[in-house]
């Protein structure tokens, strides 16, 4: 799959940070899990990591099936699917293709956010489960988290300032509600 180039702004005027990233689905075909749904999940966890942006280009349904040698049909039916959901949008012609749908990215960004803060409740219930104390949990929490970040220095994705979206969307629907009354 092509890199995708992603420029951050630093906090320094005129100064710009360019990084490569690739972007990609790890299809399994012997996970169970049917492939179409696993495009769905991949592309719901990339919008919800910031990783895709509002308006970028999903790769087209042939490039995505040739390179990891499924049926064209499995890739068109996610992306109906993520249409569907109001995730992706399609745009016909030259310049067409299967687009991440402006506004769902805080919305995405919470359920993100949400399976991250489960992973981390597992994680200390497993830890109390292996009768490790606190403090041991801890420092063994702390030591992965120093050598994770040493290892990949690159900045965390920007984050997003979910509550304009939320009042915004909190008002819609007290707005909608009224109106229907």
């Amino acid at each position: 799959m092509k890199a995708k180039v992603l420029r951050l702004t630093t906090s320094q005027p005129e100064t710009e940070i360019e990084i490569q990233m690739a972007i990609w689905f790890d299809i399994d075909i012997k996970s169970g899990v049917p492939l179409f749904k696993q495009v769905i999940e991949q592309v719901r966890r990339a919008v919800g990591t910031g990783m895709l942006q509002p308006d970028e280009r999903l790769p087209t349904v042939r490039e995505l099936a040739e390179e990891h040698s499924i049926n064209p049909n499995t890739i068109a039916k996610a992306y109906q699917n993520l249409e569907l959901m109001g995730i992706v949008y399609t745009r016909p012609g030259v310049r067409g293709g299967t687009f991440i749908a402006p506004g769902v990215a805080a919305g995405m960004r919470l359920v993100e956010l949400e399976r991250f803060q489960e992973d981390v409740r597992k994680v200390v219930r497993d830890g109390y489960n292996l009768g490790l104390p606190q403090g041991e949990l801890n420092q063994t929490f702390q030591h992965e988290l120093t050598e994770w970040y040493s290892a990949h220095p690159l900045p965390a994705p920007a984050t997003l300032n979910m509550t304009p979206v939320l009042n915004e969307r909190a008002a819609k629907k007290l707005y909608t509600s009224k109106d229907k009354e």
